[in-house]
């Protein structure tokens, strides 16, 4: 088990409703974008410049509060924002009820599950789990996220290999090369970045990547990237960034150190990064969609008092993070994971409605000895070949464990693709 020895500093970026401040125009009606202050509009000087009736006050909706969605009709799923005004979100009711029970039957302290719709950047499920009095659960101050999936508290450990590994290609690395290197199992030293000795093993990038192989990566991170190229990768992938969302959220870190050998522990995901599960999924999403990095929604349509309907801009895509051809032979090697690599027990039986699905995705396991907390991920996309669905799922565990990221994230897809698709996600 690696061990994350100091915590980092975490600075929280706030974002004032993102979506239903800045990208929903005010409806014609004479309702404005939620989040903002009530106006009232001027009075006008009547017949003979006497003054006409007292100024209308101008409804407009409140902030989305995640503590007041509610099941709506059928799979749909809504939210009260105030003045009279319903939010109708991309939630799928069933998906985001499955996954809330699924952490809870697995009895973790901490956990989040994220699932996104690759095509458009539906946000279909967004689930949590915290339980304050566990010895292993972080300690928040006050407000910040009312999600889990929404805050940066965890290492992104092994996660950020899926950035190195990207970096690398676009670093002229081959795909298919069998590099020598020490393994590194529980840290990595001056002697993985060095010349491995004669008779080392070997593994193509895609093997090290799926089976996780720390001294690999730092090797070939030392070898291959600067701080500028690193960094660069980084902030194209949306670290150091406040994803734009309807709710408050803080932005996954990715602090790039300039010493050489700290440079290549953080491209092997020892230190150095922190994750929001949202992002997470985002990030797998774009993998999958050809390294394109969709924008999540959450909030649909609006509809005011009198039945004004304000629909949500169409999906769009943040940037492109990293080149078609290198999204493609990421994702290929991100299939490796559960046929083969560190994934392989939790997916080597799975439920009949997973069966002949293939799941691509990459582990991370870091221990916080801040609160010895054992975290797991588990972040890809679903099916392999056609992508449908992009998810992230996190898990803290004490010293007794109960589930794995894996088993969460096999469980929640299963719950996905039982029957039809959900349908909010063809919306």
């Amino acid at each position: 088990m690696r061990r994350l020895f100091t915590p980092t500093f975490i600075v929280v970026h706030l974002v004032l409703l993102h979506l239903v401040v800045v990208w929903f125009r005010a409806p014609s009606t004479g309702a404005s974008a939620p989040g903002t202050p009530a106006a009232t509009e001027g009075a006008s000087p009547g017949p003979n410049g006497a003054p006409s009736a007292p100024p209308r006050p101008v409804s407009r909706p409140g902030p989305l509060d995640l503590e007041k969605i509610q099941p709506d009709e059928g799979r749909r799923m809504t939210a009260d924002l105030g003045n009279g005004f319903t939010g109708e979100l991309t939630l799928d009711a069933r998906l985001q009820k499955e996954s809330r029970k699924i952490l809870d039957r697995g009895k973790v302290p901490v956990g989040a599950v994220v699932v996104l719709d690759v095509q458009n950047g539906n946000v279909l499920a967004l689930a949590d789990r915290y339980k304050a009095e566990h010895p292993a659960a972080p300690r928040f101050g006050e407000g910040g996220p009312q999600s889990l999936a929404l805050r940066a508290f965890a290492p992104a450990a092994s996660v950020y290999k899926v950035v190195t590994a990207a970096a690398l290609l676009e670093a002229g690395v081959s795909g298919s090369a069998a590099f020598p290197y020490l393994a590194g199992h529980h840290r990595v030293g001056p002697d993985h970045v060095a010349a491995p000795p004669k008779g080392a093993p070997t593994a193509t990038l895609g093997e090290g990547l799926s089976k996780s192989i720390n001294g690999l990566f730092a090797r070939l991170a030392s070898e291959k990237l600067d701080h500028d190229a690193l960094d660069g990768i980084s902030s194209r992938f949306y670290f150091n960034q406040v994803l734009p969302f309807p709710a408050l959220t803080e932005a996954s870190l990715a602090q790039v150190p300039r010493q050489p050998l700290e440079r290549a522990r953080m491209a092997a995901g020892f230190f150095h990064s922190k994750l929001t599960p949202l992002h997470a999924a985002v990030l797998a999403a774009a993998v999958a969609k050809d390294g394109m990095l969709p924008a999540p929604r959450l909030v649909e349509r609006i509809v005011a008092a009198d039945g004004t309907v304000e629909e949500a801009p169409p999906p769009h895509a943040l940037g492109r993070a990293i080149e078609s051809e290198t999204a493609r032979m990421v994702a290929k090697m991100l299939r490796q994971t559960t046929e083969d690599g560190t994934a392989r027990r939790s997916f080597s039986k799975v439920p009949k409605a997973l069966e002949g699905i293939d799941v691509a995705g990459k582990t991370g396991t870091l221990t916080d000895d801040t609160t010895s907390t054992d975290y797991t991920w588990f972040v890809g996309f679903a099916p392999a070949q056609s992508p449908r669905v992009a998810f992230a799922v996190l898990v803290g565990n004490g010293p007794l464990w109960y589930v794995r990221a894996t088993d969460v994230a096999r469980d929640v897809l299963a719950a996905y693709f039982e029957g039809e698709a959900p349908a909010v996600a063809t919306r």
